[in-house]
């Protein structure tokens, strides 16, 4: 018990908590209105400890108390509240990256990047719909497995406003397979326009070609996008789209 409570303890960290706002809040889960003192024991820790510890989670949610008699007494939230700070934590990092996105002064003529995970995959979404420029275009050679939307997950409505509010267009050319499912994606999506390539098949890699990159997505396990920032390269990707784009079906 006590090398499981140290792994949970340590999770918990990995969420935001401090060591002993950690250690209170297991505390506190097996009972419904304790007091402080009770709290004290079963930590260890110095009553100023506890106090800080069971003020911070009830700014976080994590905890509330009652008066009974004159005294507070303590209970722990639902564990569900994690999920729900987790994603408050994931928004807040969104928007300072894409803030600071705009002072970024690393990038160079040519670059190559990697992300993995459907995280560091939905972040980079987001990072070059914020590079494009507003009115651009984003051509896309999809396949039969592209996995976009499934991937995107919840973020996929955020994304489509950014994208709406920019002006991007999508031209998409996909897999006879894909035929009805882009009808019904043309006629609910705005400024997206798709062509279909009989005998396409890319597996479960599709290619984004934006003005001055290109990114290749692997939608494996995990999920990977490779980012390459040039150019000559960006250019010569948009004419092998727009080739393919000619000898595809509307």
């Amino acid at each position: 018990m006590i090398d499981k409570n140290k792994d949970v303890l340590k999770r918990l960290q990995g969420l935001g908590l401090s060591a002993k706002e950690a250690r209170v809040y297991l505390a506190l889960l097996p009972h419904s209105g304790i007091g402080s003192s009770k709290i004290i024991s079963a930590t260890g820790l110095h009553g100023q400890f506890v106090y800080n510890a069971l003020n911070k989670l009830e700014e976080l949610g994590l905890a509330k108390h009652v008066i009974e008699r004159g005294r507070k007494k303590f209970s722990a939230a639902s564990p569900l509240r994690l999920l729900s700070l987790a994603e408050e934590k994931k928004q807040v990092a969104q928007n300072v990256a894409r803030e600071l996105q705009l002072r970024f002064q690393g990038a160079h003529e040519q670059d190559f990047e990697v992300f993995q995970g459907e995280t560091s995959f939905i972040a980079h979404e987001f990072e070059m719909l914020e590079t494009a420029e507003s009115g651009s275009t984003i051509c896309v050679i999809g396949g039969f497995g592209d996995r976009y939307f499934q991937t995107m997950g919840t973020e996929a409505g955020a994304y489509e406003e950014a994208r709406l509010k920019k002006q991007v267009a999508v031209r998409y050319i996909g897999s006879l397979e894909q035929e009805e499912t882009l009808k019904k994606l043309a006629s609910s999506r705005r400024f997206f326009e798709f062509r279909v390539f009989p005998g396409l098949s890319t597996g479960v890699v599709n290619t984004n070609v934006y003005p001055g990159f290109v990114t290749l997505n692997i939608f494996g396990d995990p999920v990977l996008s490779f980012t390459i920032t040039n150019k000559a390269v960006a250019d010569g990707y948009k004419e092998f789209f727009e080739s393919l784009w000619a000898l595809s079906k509307p």
